[in-house]
């Protein structure tokens, strides 16, 4: 059954949180209390692993396993760290320098525990509700018109575009069959086709009296042209869903030959100099193209985030999965460096997949990102698959990562 409430989900986004927290917590104790001669010597670390163990027999089996299995792995860093480091740094000062390492990852796990609150409607008061927004205003932002909504991606375009365009290509294969009512996820050979047009109508368009103004002449290239080489390149069933895919580009199919500028992008496009107008007689005018690589695909961007009601569940599954490792490697970069000793086991796959999966869902709701929470896969191996495809792409979102940690900062010091 899918869980759907914030109640529901909210435990299940709190439960791995709350049982590092105290690992953590209990192994900064131990390591305070050394003495500092005791911190080469691992027989201390394995007398507290082997009495540790031993107190969980009382608990949860799953949860008795978590706890060893961190708690090793814990212990294994820090010894890992003394061995590298005893040869040529004073005892005291490793033990410093590994009690920093835990005072940051405890830190890091206390700001996501208090991201948010049970109480639903205390949204605008959270962490998670306005980090969510400052994310969304960079690359999918809420506004009351198409319009708005276009201009600000171009805006942000500058500095934000290939995450923009990464928005909306799963790395993943195209699964989902598009029937017209949602929006699916666009692909590489999309991505192929959407240049192909838009260098077809910068160099070389024909021109035809516009079906909706006749003292207008618009841009126009041949459907054949381009459809073509891509059907055949693919599957010749892909030709309904290529109609589908110009509209959401707001193109048009006229006479069912030629591939047209809706009068729609012509008056969003013209703001940003996509076209322009001369005089083809004296009585009409025509318009000429100018795109650049952004127009198209930043308009379908653009429709999927002003009717968020008619995504596909791929593509929710896609955006929801993105803004959520925004979030929480925003966080981790903000609390934790790269050297920390600790700094792997929250960029490891079996620690994402245990919090990033209920963070997605979280974000979701209404007043964040607005998208169908019903359609985000519960599946373990989906999670495997859509987290370690993500972070294979991090470089695309490392900028907005770096802008997210100093948006945390300005929250901090508040």
């Amino acid at each position: 059954m899918v869980r759907e409430s914030w109640m529901e989900i909210y435990p299940y986004y709190q439960n791995y949180i709350q049982n590092m927290l105290p690992l953590f917590e209990q192994s900064l104790k131990f390591v305070q209390d050394l003495q500092t001669e005791q911190i080469s010597e691992n027989t201390f670390i394995m007398e507290y692993l082997a009495k540790e163990e031993k107190r969980s027999v009382g608990k949860v089996k799953a949860i008795s396993e978590f706890s060893a299995l961190y708690r090793r792995d814990i212990f294994s860093r820090i010894w890992d760290r003394i061995e590298e480091l005893k040869v040529s740094t004073d005892l005291e000062e490793i033990r410093d320098l590994i009690i920093d390492d835990f005072e940051e990852a405890i830190e890091f796990l206390d700001f996501l525990g208090s991201l948010t609150t049970p109480d639903q409607t205390q949204y605008e008061s959270t962490n998670l509700y306005q980090i969510v927004n400052f994310i969304q205003e960079q690359i999918f932002p809420k506004r009351t018109s198409l319009q708005e909504v276009y201009d600000h991606l171009i805006e942000k375009s500058l500095q934000y575009y290939e995450i923009q365009r990464h928005l909306l290509m799963p790395t993943s294969s195209y699964r989902e069959k598009d029937e017209g009512f949602e929006t699916p996820a666009l692909h590489s050979n999309h991505y192929k086709l959407i240049n192909e047009i838009t260098s077809l109508f910068n160099l070389d368009p024909n021109y035809l009296e516009s079906p909706k103004d006749p003292n207008l002449e618009i841009p126009v290239i041949l459907k054949d042209e381009i459809f073509l080489p891509f059907i055949d390149s693919i599957a010749s069933n892909e030709s309904i869903n290529l109609n589908h895919i110009l509209k959401r580009m707001e193109l048009q199919l006229i006479h069912n030959i030629f591939i047209g500028p809706t009068m729609q992008l012509i008056r969003l496009g013209e703001p940003h100099n996509y076209f322009r107008r001369e005089s083809s007689s004296e009585t009409k005018e025509r318009i000429i193209p100018q795109l650049s690589n952004e127009t198209l695909v930043l308009m379908y961007l653009a429709k999927i985030s002003y009717k968020r009601g008619f995504i596909s569940k791929e593509l929710i599954n896609w955006i929801s999965s993105i803004v959520a490792v925004l979030v929480y490697n925003g966080t981790l970069f903000t609390f934790m460096s790269e050297e920390n000793i600790f700094y792997t086991i929250f960029t490891d796959l079996k620690t994402e997949e245990k919090i990033l999966p209920y963070m997605m869902k979280l974000i979701c709701f209404d007043k964040y990102l607005g998208i169908d929470r019903t359609k985000i896969r519960d599946s373990v191996q989906y999670r495997k698959e859509i987290f370690g495809a993500i972070g294979s792409q991090i470089i695309h979102m490392k900028k907005l990562i770096e802008e997210v940690s100093n948006y945390i900062f300005s929250i901090l010091e508040e």
